[in-house]
């Protein structure tokens, strides 16, 4: 009999304070792949969490066929029409492929619609009524997900990435289609599931250092010593305003026991650690800009302007920064980078050297930021936004930040595009010929995944207060639906770790 295995996606990372909703033309304009063969054709060999599952899948003997991927940026809740076409359209193909040993999905696993708290509950939930009780769902994540009881009653296996900045997508594919894999084989996998009530901003932490770094290799090495078969330690997306949110834990092995007291023990490391993922000092913008004015060491000092990073969920659209550089203009290098579609129409229609005066920013999401005049721009260069990521994560892809501008006002280089996605790799810049190690400051628009390609090559890296839908100062943001309590808002207990769940057998 043809052994056979199913695979979709669908993939969004929600900032609930994001005023402008994702629609379908996010998805169709970005990452759409429309058929199982699409699916898998673009994904086979690449270092995509799809690409990930069809290697394990097909090196294990079966067949691979699918239907949609659907991906969209970070950003605003979900228009749920989109939930509903992408279902309709990967239920009837799933039925049709029907018998299939297993259904192996794609998630981002914090993803809000303007209908549902929980979308990827609702996919793996429709999923499992298809396919029944018997046959063995699968699931791979962000390490920002938001894993609910929903998920994990729908599926056998759930798994994240385990790295921040994230470099091991290709690998958590494989680890999702691996548990799903050792149950068709009759190997004994059980997961158990547990939720820690605390979050912390995303610019708080990384898997390269301190505590979570620590949690991380305690876990790698006890699947080395074949204690348990595999863990995933969320750290819940933090704009996400839910009435069901938590940072999760999710461990396999080949015991309820085993599962359940290791899910138990990395539960009260992650709890024990909630002070130190708040993150290190948060600078004020004239602190930053302080900073760079005073820096002597030949490298930029890095403004993190993460409360306005695309990559988390916000518009890219805040020039607020500039208000502080504008005083030191005509004295200091610097690089800034806003999304504004008006501004690179007008810079296009004056043409290179056209000189005037320009209204930036704040088009996007006027309550989260205002515009920014910036008097006497030339337009230094003009460019179709095409251009190839450094990496390391995605070395080599290309990328698009949309026709782009440079406009330069004393020393200060301004990058006005439609969108700023991948402001996180220096590529970003140089491809429209700013350096940034040739700046005393550089503003970078991203939270944790900047710092693998900036790091080297900074002076000073900067945690900076900057408006935006994804606040780095979490308790001023306007939470409405949280669950109580819920750290840092209120402080928390031990006891109020839920206990370990084995939820499917």
């Amino acid at each position: 009999m043809n052994k056979k295995i199913f695979l979709c996606g669908f993939h969004q990372e929600t900032a609930s304070f994001n005023p402008n909703p994702s629609t379908i033309e996010d998805y169709t304009g970005y990452i759409y792949q429309a058929t199982g063969e699409e699916l898998i054709a673009v994904n086979r060999g690449k270092n995509t969490l799809l690409g990930g599952m069809i290697d394990v899948a097909e090196e294990s003997g079966y067949t691979v066929c699918g239907s949609a991927n659907m991906c969209a940026h970070s950003g605003g809740p979900v228009q749920h029409e989109v939930v509903d076409i992408y279902l309709k359209q990967v239920l009837s193909d799933l039925k049709a492929a029907l018998p299939v040993d297993a259904v192996l999905v794609f998630l981002h696993g914090a993803t809000q619609s303007d209908v549902s708290d929980d979308v990827c509950g609702d996919v793996l939930t429709a999923i499992r009524e298809v396919v029944g009780e018997d046959t063995v769902v699968s699931a791979g994540c962000d390490l920002h997900a938001n894993v609910t009881e929903r998920m994990m009653r729908a599926a056998d296996y759930i798994t994240g990435y385990q790295t921040y900045p994230h470099l091991d997508m290709c690998n958590t594919g494989k680890r999702a289609a691996m548990l799903a894999i050792r149950k068709l084989q009759g190997k004994p996998t059980c997961m158990a599931w547990t939720t820690v009530p605390q979050t912390a901003p995303a610019h708080g932490y990384t898997t390269t250092a301190g505590g979570l770094k620590t949690l991380m290799e305690k876990g790698f090495a006890m699947v080395e010593r074949g204690e348990i078969i595999d863990f995933s330690i969320y750290q819940v997306q933090p704009w996400l305003d839910s009435c069901v949110s938590g940072s999760a834990v999710v461990v396999a092995a080949e015991t309820e026991e085993k599962a359940k007291a290791v899910a138990a023990e990395f539960a009260a490391e992650e709890f024990a650690l909630r002070e130190e993922l708040q993150g290190p000092k948060l600078w004020t913008m004239a602190e930053t800009v302080q900073a760079a004015v005073d820096n002597t060491v030949d490298k930029p000092v890095v403004l993190v302007d993460s409360a306005d990073s695309p990559g988390a969920g916000s518009t890219g659209d805040s020039a607020t920064v500039l208000e502080y550089l504008l005083p030191h203009r005509d004295t200091m290098r610097a690089a800034v980078a806003v999304s504004d579609t008006a501004a690179v129409e007008k810079a296009y229609a004056l043409g290179v050297g056209g000189k005037a005066d320009f209204m930036l920013g704040g088009a996007l999401s006027p309550t989260l930021s205002s515009p920014v005049e910036v008097k006497d721009c030339v337009v230094k260069s003009l460019h179709d936004g095409k251009f190839m990521l450094e990496g390391p994560a995605s070395r080599g892809a290309e990328a698009d930040m949309g026709k782009a501008a440079v406009l330069q006002a004393g020393q200060l280089l301004i990058l006005v595009c439609g969108n700023c996605n991948n402001c996180k790799d220096p590529q970003f810049y140089r491809s429209v010929g700013i350096e940034p190690t040739l700046c005393r400051l550089v503003s970078v628009k991203a939270c944790t995944s900047f710092r693998a390609a900036y790091e080297p090559i900074s002076a000073l890296i900067c945690n900076t207060i900057t408006p935006g839908a994804a606040g780095v100062e979490l308790k001023i943001l306007p939470f409405t639906h949280i669950p109580a309590p819920f750290y840092p808002f209120q402080e928390t207990s031990a006891d109020q770790i839920g206990a370990p769940q084995i939820l499917r057998k």
